[in-house]
């Protein structure tokens, strides 16, 4: 189901095509290190040869001039926590965070508007 979803009868990208699609949506100078840094996490990513496939199935569908590395944590199911406890203590959070009644007046676009003014403001 994580690789093939169509087998039953879902009609959108396996995990291969997803993580494929999302590289491919990046600047094309930044696709080489996103192929050589793909970073799985959650207890899916414990199954037994995971690891392997990611590696093969996205192997096929980069350029042959790219390098294709998948890293696993040690302790996987913690690594999202992790990085949700990194990010809340980023001295920027404060400036990125959406409140609901934000969301609820600009949409999901305030999100990255918020990121992206945080990152241009930190810059200069």
């Amino acid at each position: 189901m994580l690789f093939n979803p169509s087998d039953i009868g879902i009609q959108e990208m396996g995990l291969t095509e997803a993580i494929v699609f999302a590289i491919r949506q990046c600047p094309i100078n930044m696709q080489p290190h996103l192929f050589n840094n793909i970073v799985i996490i959650g207890g899916s990513s414990k199954f037994q040869n995971f690891k392997e496939r990611i590696i093969r199935d996205v192997r096929s569908c980069a350029p042959d001039e790219f390098t294709v590395n998948v890293y696993r944590p040690e302790d996987p199911v913690v690594e999202a926590w992790k990085g949700g406890q990194l990010l809340a203590g980023w001295s920027e959070y404060p400036n990125i965070r959406v409140t609901k009644a934000e969301y609820e007046e600009h949409g999901a676009n305030i999100s990255s508007k918020k990121l992206n003014d945080s990152i241009i403001i930190g810059n200069t």
